[in-house]
C-alpha cells in the first residue's frame, strides 16, 4: 500500500512538472514585454521568505552560489577562465533556490536551465532577436555568469597611469614630466562572444581576452609643452610705480594653465586696478590726454600678452586699441584695457593645455606661451595707411614761467612732444619653412595726433665782445 502511495505521489509530481513545462516554454510573449521593462522583472519571481542578499541578488527566488553545493542536474555548463596562470570558474550547477515549486521550475525552464547546449544556444538567439546584446542574452541563460565576469574584470584589469605635467614657471626646469604606464582591460564583449561560440561544449576553458590601454607617454607630453611664442616690451624709462603696475598685472598670469576651449579674460585674471590690489598711481590716457591714475601701465601688460598669444596662434575674441599710439609696441598691435569694460579676451582653441609664463625685470616685461607646436611661424607687420601731422603750439615765455628751461629767444624746448596721428593696418604673416603661406589683415586702427607744446625764451641774447679788441678802444667808440 505504501509503495502505491509513493508511486502515485511521484506520478502527480511529474504530471505537474510536465504541465509547468508546457505552460512556460512559450516565453516569447514575456520577451516582448521585456522590451518595455527591465529584463530581470520578467525572469525573476521574488519570494518573501528567501534571503538572497548574501549572493548579491535580492529579487529572484534562485541565485548563483559559487560556494554552495552543486545541484544534481544534467546539462549544467562549467566554464574555466584562464589568465596568466590564474583561473576563474563558472559552474551552472551552483544555482540554489528556495524550493522546487511551480514558479521556480517555470522560470528555470524559461531560461533553459534544463536544456542541452543546443537548447541553451537557441534561447540565447531568441533573446538577441528581441534586440538584447550578447552579454544580456548569455547572462539570461547562464544565471550568475555576470558576477564571475565582473570578478575577472576587477582582478585582471588595471587602469593606465598617464604621464603628468607639472608646470613650474619660476624654476630652471619649467616643466616636470612623469613617465606613463599602460593599463589593461578585459575585453568583456569578446569574452561573451567566445562563451556563446563555445557553449556547445558544455564544459570548456577560455583564455581571458584583454586589450592594452595606452597611457599618455612622457614624450607625448613633452611635445605638448614646446614654446609656441614669446613677446617682450620695454619700460626702461618708465617711473618705478608704472613698472610696478606692469609687474603686478603680469604676475597674475605667471603659471596660468589654460585648458582646451577655455576662455581667458584679462580683467578677470588681474582684478580691479585699485590700491588694495597693489596698483599704484601712474600715467594713463583719458580722452586722448595723459593724466595720472591708479593702474597706469597695465595696458602695457595686456599688450604684451596680446602679442604673445596672437603669435602663438590662439584665437582673440576681444581687444581694443588705444586713443593714442603707444610707444612700446608697433601700431595696430596694442591692446587697451580698463576696469570699465574694455577687456582682452582670448581662447585656447588647441586640443591641449596652454601654459603661460611671465618674466619682468627693471627694463622689460616678457610673456612666454607653451603648448603644442604651431603649424606655422607667425610674424607681425603693420602698414601706415594715412598720416595726420601733429600741430605745434609755441609759447613765448615772456613772464619767466619756464625760466628753468629757456631764457633767450633762440632757445626752444618741447614741453610736450608732438605725435602724428595715424591710420594703420595690422597683418599676420604665416610662414612654413621660411616660405610665406598667407598674409592676413587682422585689424585697422586710427590713432589721434598729440599736439606738440614748444616753449621759447623771450629775451634777446647779448652780443659778445670780440676777444681781440682792447677794452679801452672799445669803450672809446661812440
Amino acid at each position: 500500500m505504501t509503495a502505491k502511495i509513493k508511486f502515485y505521489s511521484l506520478l502527480c509530481f511529474l504530471t505537474a512538472f510536465l504541465v509547468s513545462a508546457v505552460c512556460f516554454l512559450p516565453f516569447c510573449g514575456n520577451f516582448a514585454n521585456a522590451q518595455e521593462s527591465n529584463l530581470n522583472n520578467v525572469i525573476c519571481t521574488p519570494q518573501d521568505n528567501f534571503d538572497n542578499s548574501a549572493y548579491g541578488n535580492e529579487d529572484c527566488n534562485f541565485v548563483y552560489a559559487p560556494n554552495g553545493a552543486a545541484s544534481q542536474i544534467n546539462n549544467a555548463v562549467r566554464i574555466t577562465f584562464v589568465y596568466n596562470g590564474r583561473t576563474f570558474v563558472y559552474d551552472q550547477s551552483k544555482i540554489i533556490y528556495d524550493k522546487f515549486d511551480h514558479d521556480t521550475v517555470a522560470t528555470l525552464m524559461q531560461r533553459g536551465f534544463f536544456e542541452d547546449a543546443a537548447g541553451k544556444s537557441a534561447i540565447i538567439k531568441k533573446v538577441q532577436a528581441f534586440g538584447f546584446d550578447t552579454a544580456t542574452a548569455v547572462n539570461y541563460v547562464l544565471t550568475g555568469l555576470d558576477k564571475v565576469v565582473a570578478q575577472i574584470d576587477a582582478e585582471v584589469s588595471y587602469k593606465q597611469i598617464d604621464s603628468a605635467v607639472t608646470f613650474k614657471p619660476n624654476s630652471q626646469n619649467i616643466f616636470s614630466i612623469s613617465q606613463g604606464k599602460d593599463g589593461l582591460k578585459v575585453d568583456v564583449g569578446k569574452l561573451y562572444d567566445e562563451i556563446k561560440q563555445n557553449l556547445g561544449k558544455g564544459n570548456f576553458s577560455l583564455q581571458v581576452p584583454t586589450n592594452r590601454v595606452k597611457a599618455v607617454t612622457a614624450q607625448e607630453n613633452k611635445n605638448k609643452t614646446v614654446l609656441k611664442a614669446s613677446f617682450t616690451t620695454t619700460y626702461a624709462n618708465s617711473s618705478a610705480d608704472r613698472k610696478s603696475n606692469v609687474k603686478t598685472a603680469l604676475m597674475k598670469f605667471n603659471g596660468k594653465i589654460v585648458q582646451p576651449d577655455e576662455t581667458v579674460s584679462f580683467n578677470d585674471t588681474v582684478g580691479a586696478r585699485t590700491e588694495k590690489n597693489g596698483y599704484k598711481n601712474a600715467k594713463i590716457i583719458v580722452n586722448g590726454k595723459y593724466v595720472d591714475g591708479i593702474g597706469g601701465g597695465v595696458c602695457q601688460a595686456s599688450t604684451t600678452i596680446y602679442n604673445a598669444v596672437l603669435t602663438a596662434g590662439l584665437k582673440i575674441e576681444e581687444w581694443h586699441r588705444h586713443t593714442l599710439k603707444s610707444s612700446y609696441v608697433k601700431p595696430s598691435f596694442d591692446a587697451m584695457v580698463n576696469s570699465n569694460g574694455a577687456d582682452l579676451v582670448f581662447v585656447n582653441d588647441t586640443a591641449s593645455p596652454i601654459y603661460i609664463r611671465t618674466l619682468c625685470d627693471d627694463t622689460s616685461a616678457s610673456v612666454f606661451v607653451y603648448g603644442v607646436p604651431n603649424e606655422y611661424e607667425i610674424e607681425r607687420k603693420y602698414k601706415v595707411v594715412k598720416k595726420n601731422p601733429a600741430k605745434i603750439n609755441t609759447i613765448v615765455d615772456t613772464d619767466g614761467k619756464y625760466a628753468d628751461k629757456v631764457t633767450y629767444d633762440d632757445e626752444r624746448v618741447y614741453l610736450q612732444n608732438p605725435i602724428d596721428g595715424l591710420t594703420t593696418e595690422g597683418y599676420l604673416i604665416f610662414k612654413k619653412n621660411g616660405k610665406v603661406i598667407e598674409e592676413k589683415l587682422i585689424r585697422r586702427d586710427t590713432y589721434q595726433s598729440v599736439e606738440g607744446i614748444l616753449v621759447q625764451g623771450s629775451q634777446p641774447r647779448p652780443i659778445p665782445l670780440p676777444d681781440d679788441v682792447p677794452i679801452e678802444e672799445f669803450e672809446g667808440i661812440s
